[in-house]
């Protein structure tokens, strides 16, 4: 979790002096000071600029550029350049670029083309990340670092499928171990040499008519998505090796969107100083605030150190379709993510650019480089932040809740996702969505984390499991926590086997119950549910995936009013020790979720303040004295009202009237 802020909210941008003529240089640096940017990242994408050819480097360019940003005020962030590698490398050793699962070759010209396990250009990479530290590492301009750029793709190449299997090997110590965890008695499967294993066929790869289809055995998925993952963390090592030789500047990388399926970023945490990721709502199909929220939560959840957004969305955005913000909308983004607890958001870019890909990604600045509303804007927000920043500071976001998830599960679902209606991510929304609705400050954690801090915490997707998991969650609920359970929970093993116990494996005497039967339809039919315990919800129900509990001890929440398990508890909950425990046979719809966790929120004395639904509530505690702030954030585009205390009042937007707040359209209002 993030630690409480302990230095000012700052604004930065992405900048590519490289891709502009240097007479405009100054220009762009005395705008930028002009508008209160802080801080600025350049270089990742410069490789080809730093080194034309082989061994023929040149600073100058950066020198200049690092040396005019310290003139106007501004610190920088220096960005490893391997995301995109220089023609004549890959010319020189085309085996370094990456193969998809069909086999094809990325050519030259992308970016992220790279193999991550290639030894020629982890040597090549060293090289250069070297040589970028030692002229540039006790250089105090020079803030922080930046590996890479927004880590990618799993690759299938012959070095790939080596290194795999020597993955294999350090993992298992020997075939007979490998063969009894993977269960390759099925269909033959056994291997007697460790070349023999190849890499697992993509089920989207499509076969000749006739032919089933090329699903690969879950257990050697499963191990194959953990590799491909633990590559690019290793890749990343290696960059901060050589960087710590030189520097002592603290180091990130930009991680994607919590969506971003191929990556552990748990794992991929560990050896950062802090933390980054890019933020661009409108890409992500969201207009409101729910998946920014998430997002955040998820990654300032991965570790105890403060988190940056390294791109935050600031104009029109596309490939080659565009999407547009409203007039509003740039001020409100940024401000949701200081109030997650963000130290700095960084907008991408500082200037729309001319050439590439992203012509259709609009910067602070249009094509043309003159002032204008966004920029204006931007200075704006500046102000504001300079006039609220005491309040922000010492702060944290507050959280009584905490939704753990864990990547094997997430890896695992991927690999045979059962029904639609089961996704991993989907599944986090929609308890973390239900929670947050309540006004409730939600974590996201491992499930191994500390999670005695909290009175209730959600695993509603907790597919995958072990006995140490298990008995960590045991001592949480005994010792007073309240643990919700999701549909087919605890399912398969770390092998992602199916144990030999009663589902779920090792939680069933927790839950005080057994999963004795499954409906799945995916048409995402239907089951009504009635409520027992009050909790009210007269429409509730399952939609796509169901199970039939028998009780052992568990009580009825909810039962089945209709289908083959009518009758039958749907919902159940159990007293262990202190606790309890709540679980759901089925995938609840979003209105089932809010009845029962407004439900539960009375249950463990939540701190529960319900606003508008286009309204995000998120909640400060300060470190030192515990007292409270609170941001409301208003994503219509009209007026919301919201009921406050007498006492509130805000020190940005709003408009008090009669015991309420009324907040503009796209408002920001800090309570406290």
């Amino acid at each position: 979790m993030t630690p409480p802020r302990s230095r000012p909210v700052r604004l930065g941008v992405a900048y590519y002096p490289e891709q502009w003529p240097e007479e405009r240089w100054p220009i762009d640096a005395q705008l930028m000071a002009e508008a209160g940017i802080g801080v600025v990242r350049m270089a990742e994408f410069s490789w080809s600029r730093l080194e034309p050819q082989r061994d023929a480097f040149e600073y100058g360019w950066l020198d200049r550029a690092v040396s005019l940003m310290a003139e106007n005020g501004i610190d920088v962030v220096l960005g490893t350049p391997t995301a995109a590698p220089p023609g004549w490398l890959s010319a020189e050793h085309p085996d370094i670029l990456r193969v998809d699962g069909d086999g094809r070759v990325f050519p030259f010209g992308h970016r992220r083309q790279y193999c991550p396990n290639n030894a020629t250009y982890h040597q090549e990479s060293r090289r250069i990340v070297a040589a970028l530290a030692e002229r540039y590492g006790e250089d105090e301009r020079v803030v922080a670092w930046q590996i890479d750029n927004e880590f990618g793709e799993r690759c299938y190449c012959a070095r790939c499928a080596a290194a795999f299997r020597h993955w294999l090997e350090e993992r298992y110590g020997s075939l007979e171990r490998l063969n009894a965890s993977w269960g390759t008695a099925f269909w033959s499967h056994t291997y007697r040499s460790w070349d023999h294993i190849p890499l697992p066929v993509s089920g989207d790869v499509p076969l000749p008519e006739g032919f089933m289809q090329a699903s690969p055995s879950p257990a050697h998925a499963l191990d194959y998505r953990r590799f491909a993952s633990d590559s690019f963390v290793r890749y990343q090592r290696l960059q901060i090796e050589e960087i710590r030789r030189h520097s002592d500047a603290p180091i990130t990388h930009n991680m994607r969107s919590f969506r971003f399926k191929e990556l552990d970023f748990q794992k991929l945490a560990k050896d950062l100083d802090f933390l980054a990721w890019d933020n661009y709502p409108l890409l992500n199909a969201s207009d409101g605030w729910l998946e920014p929220a998430l997002n955040c939560d998820a990654i300032r959840g991965l570790k105890d150190v403060p988190f940056w957004v390294m791109e935050q969305q600031v104009g029109p955005l596309g490939w080659e379709t565009i999407r547009t913000p409203r007039r509003g909308q740039m001020r409100l983004h940024s401000y949701q993510m200081f109030a997650h607890g963000a130290e700095v958001v960084c907008y991408f870019r500082w200037r729309s650019a001319r050439f590439g890909t992203e012509q259709h990604w609009y910067g602070v600045l249009d094509h043309d480089g003159r002032p204008n509303r966004r920029l204006t804007e931007l200075s704006e927000l500046g102000q504001e932040l300079e006039r609220v920043d005491g309040l922000l500071a010492g702060t944290v976001p507050a959280a009584q809740a905490a939704v753990v998830y864990d990547y094997d599960a997430r890896f695992a679902l991927e690999i045979q996702p059962t029904n639609p209606a089961l996704g991993h991510v989907d599944a986090l929304r929609a308890h973390y969505g239900a929670l947050r609705r309540q006004g409730v400050g939600v974590d996201l954690l491992a499930p191994t984390a500390d999670l005695s801090s909290y009175r209730l915490v959600a695993a509603p997707s907790l597919y995958v499991i072990d006995d140490a998991l298990a008995a960590g969650l045991r001592s949480y609920v005994e010792s007073g926590g309240l643990l919700v359970l999701g549909p087919r929970s605890a399912f398969k093993d770390r092998t992602n086997a199916v144990p030999e116990r009663p589902l779920p494996a090792w939680l069933d005497e927790l839950a005080g119950l057994e999963v004795s039967d499954i409906a799945s339809f995916l048409d995402g039919r239907a089951a009504q549910l009635e409520p027992v315990e009050g909790v009210g919800g007269a429409d509730a129900a399952f939609r796509g995936w169901f199970e039939e509990l028998a009780l052992k001890g568990a009580r009825p929440v909810y039962r089945y009013r209709d289908h083959d398990f009518a009758g039958s508890a749907a919902i159940a909950i159990n007293a262990v020790g202190a606790g309890r425990v709540v679980y759901i046979g089925g995938v609840a719809t979003d209105e089932t979720l809010a009845d029962l966790y407004a439900w539960l929120a009375r249950e463990t004395e939540l701190d529960v303040f319900v606003t508008p639904e286009d309204v995000e509530l998120v909640r400060l505690r300060r470190s030192e004295s515990g007292a409270e702030l609170q941001f409301l954030l208003n994503y219509a585009h009209e007026e919301r009202t919201v009921s406050l205390p007498s006492e509130l009042s805000s020190h940005l937007d709003g408009v008090r009237e009669a015991g309420s707040l009324v907040l503009e359209p796209y408002g920001v209002a800090l309570l406290g």
